[in-house]
């Protein structure tokens, strides 16, 4: 009770006196772009004022502003982090400043004479002058220009000790687009399983807004170019050395996986990289990604989502020895949607996929063919077996229930897809829990639901599988789309700029950059694949 009363004070505390941000709006005539050169006469009047000025002004106290917005800074560097576009060759146009008029900021750098994308890429700090005139002291302040979103954090708590906590947050895009920044307060707990026992933790982010009679209601906003939600996952990226593959893996399922089926919804997720800073101290870099939840697959109050979070055997039996409550420690499972545990009513749904799965093969088939979308089913196959995701065949996996006329049907949705392209689980945390494994690469990935339903031909699934294999490798599974893909990925998280700062600020964290390995690893299970399915074990 203490910590929730604690919370709410902490809400009303930040929604009561952050929000106090510069307006501003560009005028008409002002240029997207600065010219090359056109910083030149500000950088001869900075060094002169830092000739004259004495060097008394406490870094720690400014509150860098560009185009009127408060930026995110790391205090005890005393540098600021400017989010542009990392693709475009011309500096964005805008003026620094202090948060008021009693601090003024001169660049003692021309960047505009810069390859903008080599500073970006090489995370080069840009000097700048930072001075009181009134008391003829000034100090040395630096801008990093990163090619990642900023997100800025502000509360009251010690991330260090505190799981729960609130304050106000903002995200930062690039600093060219008209509206760039987007600010909220929130409610907040670390999130995630093994990844807790890790220094650089991982977070869920409520968005919420606050009444003047101090009512706490939800602030669904979009974050990121991402959808409308109130609810955000920061996603730590820690223990995989290239840090690309959970982005790459979820815009693989997004392009073949998440919208083939017969609703709008998107069945999975978005994931966009930022670059974390907290309470003044840069925190490294982070993904945030759209929770997958009932308003995201737009499930009614009739319909189901579960989440396997634990990886426990699943019988039939076990539902009636444990109180609903229980399921998650017992079977490893949890419901969406239903105020954390719901009835035993509401598991009925996934109660009858267990029992599925308990059948002899004759009601197992008729079952099967009835509760299951067989096109969903063949596509979380070939993704799983595509990159031997052996980690989310028994957990990491929501199952979605939606009523249609002839009753439910069952859809499956990839979640925390890390341990894949040839990183598999260890039990040691020393390896962060995770070692390289290259002879998976020629490794039939054994899952036994989706394999009886091969060896039954469920749905004449084998012929099913086949051809949409087939139609894949001509689209979005071609060798030549994978690797565009691929390289997009490691485009954002090295030349930006924050693939370095991630590997300086948690050192202790896997940052191998290894990508050679996982493209040859990719090129031996493609093949692998091919084999697999042109096999008669796949098309008998």
């Amino acid at each position: 009770m203490g910590k929730k009363i604690a919370l709410l004070l902490n809400v009303l505390l930040f929604a009561g006196f952050f929000f106090f941000f510069v307006f501003y709006s560009k005028p008409a005539d002002m240029p997207d772009t600065l010219e090359p050169g056109s910083l030149a006469e500000k950088v001869r009047q900075a060094e002169k004022l830092l000739e004259s000025y004495g060097k008394g002004l406490d870094a720690r106290d400014i509150r860098l502003c560009f185009r009127g917005e408060e930026l995110a800074g790391d205090r005890i560097s005393a540098t600021w982090y400017l989010p542009v576009d990392m693709d475009r060759a011309e500096w964005e146009a805008g003026a620094f400043s202090g948060f008021d008029d009693t601090v003024k900021i001169l660049p003692l750098q021309d960047y505009t004479v810069l390859d903008k994308q080599a500073v970006v890429a090489k995370g080069q700090k840009i000097p700048f002058l930072a001075w009181k005139e009134q008391e003829t002291v000034c100090t040395i302040i630096h801008v990093i220009f990163t090619g990642l979103p900023v997100v800025r954090i502000e509360t009251d708590a010690d991330l260090d000790v505190d799981t729960v906590f609130a304050g106000s947050v903002v995200f930062y895009e690039e600093c060219g687009k008209e509206s760039w920044t987007l600010t909220s307060v929130f409610q907040a707990h670390e999130r995630g399983q093994t990844t807790r026992a890790f220094p650089k933790k991982g977070y869920r982010l409520n968005l919420i807004s606050v009444t003047s009679a101090g009512v706490i209601n939800k602030n669904p906003r979009r974050v990121l170019g991402m959808r409308d939600s109130d609810s955000w996952i920061f996603y730590a990226v820690y223990s995989d050395g290239t840090k690309v593959r959970d982005k790459f893996n979820i815009e693989l399922w997004n392009q073949f996986g998440a919208l083939r089926t017969p609703y709008h919804a998107h069945f999975g997720t978005h994931m966009e990289y930022a670059e974390l800073i907290v309470n003044g101290e840069y925190r490294g870099m982070y993904g945030i990604m759209e929770p997958i939840d009932t308003r995201q697959l737009e499930l009614s109050e009739q319909e189901y989502l579960y989440k396997r979070t634990y990886g426990r055997e699943l019988l039939p039996e076990a539902f009636d020895m444990a109180a609903p409550e229980e399921y998650l420690t017992v079977l490893g499972m949890e419901i969406k949607g239903k105020d954390g545990s719901g009835t035993r009513e509401d598991w009925q749904c996934f109660r009858r996929f267990v029992e599925m799965c308990q059948a002899d093969d004759r009601e197992f088939l008729a079952e099967a063919e009835k509760l299951l979308d067989m096109d969903n089913i063949v596509d979380i196959w070939l993704y799983l077996q595509m990159f031997y995701g052996e980690d989310n065949i028994y957990k990491n996996m929501f199952f979605a229930f939606k009523k249609e006329e002839s009753g439910y049907k069952m859809y499956l949705v990839p979640w925390d897809v890390d341990l894949t392209w040839g990183n598999i689980y260890t039990d040691n945390e020393e390896m962060l829990y995770t070692v390289y494994a290259p002879e998976r690469a020629r490794t039939y990935l054994q899952w036994p639901f989706a394999d009886r339903l091969l060896s039954l031909n469920a749905g004449d699934i084998r012929k099913r599988a086949a051809d949409r294999w087939e139609e894949l490798r001509k689209g979005a599974l071609s060798d030549a789309g994978m690797q565009r893909l691929l390289e997009q990925c490691i485009h954002l998280v090295q030349d930006s700029g924050a693939f370095a700062r991630d590997a300086a600020r948690w050192p202790k964290s896997s940052h191998d950059g290894d990508y050679d390995s996982m493209r040859l690893f990719m090129k031996e299970r493609m093949a692998y694949m091919d084999q697999l399915i042109q096999g008669q074990a796949i098309r008998d």
